[in-house]
């Protein structure tokens, strides 16, 4: 997982377990017509119940609530979980073009990473 730059321009959810363990969560930064899905984790111990779908259907639900066309992610290595849950892979490209000034964007650019990720769209409907 890639430290997050908690934005105001942002919001989390945050699945707890027994005893107020933290055991994943998923966030958002916003954009104007797209939110970008950032530092979506899940711990070892919770894998394998579904908490990555409940997550994941939590943001669309609020995308949808929110009249958003998209919702998208960088992923180098969970594609099968996320073309699992209807996303496609896209072009960085496109992802750059609908979330530019996304701090994401801005730190991955800075890590030089945008040339080796790839990208991933859900159209929210």
């Amino acid at each position: 997982m890639v430290p997050a730059y908690f934005e105001a321009a942002s919001r989390w959810w945050v699945a707890v377990g027994d005893g107020g363990t933290i055991c994943g969560m998923i966030g958002v930064e916003y954009g104007a017509q797209a939110w970008l899905l950032r530092s979506a984790l899940v711990t070892p111990q919770a894998r394998g119940h579904g908490l990555g779908v409940a997550l994941t259907s939590a943001v669309i639900a609020a995308a949808r609530q929110n009249q958003q066309m998209a919702v998208y992610c960088f992923s180098t290595d969970a594609g099968d979980f996320w073309t699992k849950m209807d996303f496609t892979e896209v072009a960085v490209t496109e992802l750059l073009q609908m979330l530019p000034d996304a701090p994401q964007v801005a730190q991955f650019a800075a890590l030089d990473w945008l040339a080796t990720e790839v990208a991933w769209r859900y159209t929210v409907q």
